[in-house]
């Protein structure tokens, strides 16, 4: 029997990977590539504007923030697109297992 994806976990689960990748431009820009293509826009220019907030003011409150953003942003997207639900999810275990995430 499969097991069901829990959204809210799942959203702040990706939600500290996409804050986590913006320390690196090329795994921010693969996570932009990601959510544009799946998402749709306006995704893929949110995950570069984060990555701009936080270079600029890097600290644990400006990530925590940015976090939080994205919690509520993903979760709100996976209420609305179900289909986005596991495809997401084997994009963070990919991340979580050491591989960097792929636009493909």
């Amino acid at each position: 029997m499969p097991t069901k994806t829990h959204i809210p976990r799942l959203a702040w689960d990706a939600a500290r990977a996409i804050v986590d990748a913006s320390a690196d431009p090329a795994r921010a820009v693969s996570f932009a590539d990601w959510l544009d293509t799946h998402a749709g826009r306006p995704y893929g220019q949110l995950v570069i504007e984060c990555r701009d907030r936080l270079a600029a003011t890097y600290g644990f409150e400006s990530t925590a923030v940015e976090a939080g953003i994205w919690r509520v942003r993903l979760d709100d997207l996976l209420h609305d697109r179900p289909d986005l639900v596991e495809p997401l999810a084997e994009l963070i275990r990919g991340t979580t297992d050491g591989t960097h995430p792929s636009a493909a």
